[in-house]
């Protein structure tokens, strides 16, 4: 599966008109369609829309996890408790 973004403008209609570039095939697809809400733009500090790499950098970045020896020793340690 390949994925492009294509900038479009929802109509008074409610409609997107997109056209594809030749190289993608005929055939089933998916489309997702990201817009700002009013609150968003405020949010962002912008009126206009916005685009998709504008929308991934505002979301909260993950935490780095906890490394795989911490959890075996917690786990370990539980385990233990319960020999007690």
């Amino acid at each position: 599966m390949k994925a492009i973004e294509l900038d479009a403008e929802i109509t008074t209609d409610h409609a997107i008109h997109l056209t594809l570039p030749e190289e993608a095939p005929a055939g089933p697809a998916r489309v997702i369609v990201l817009y700002e809400t009013g609150s968003d733009a405020q949010r962002l500090g912008r009126t206009s829309e916005g685009n998709l790499d504008e929308f991934l950098n505002a979301l909260p970045k993950n935490r780095p996890g906890r490394a795989r020896q911490d959890i075996a020793a917690q786990v370990e340690a539980e385990r233990t408790s319960w020999e007690r």
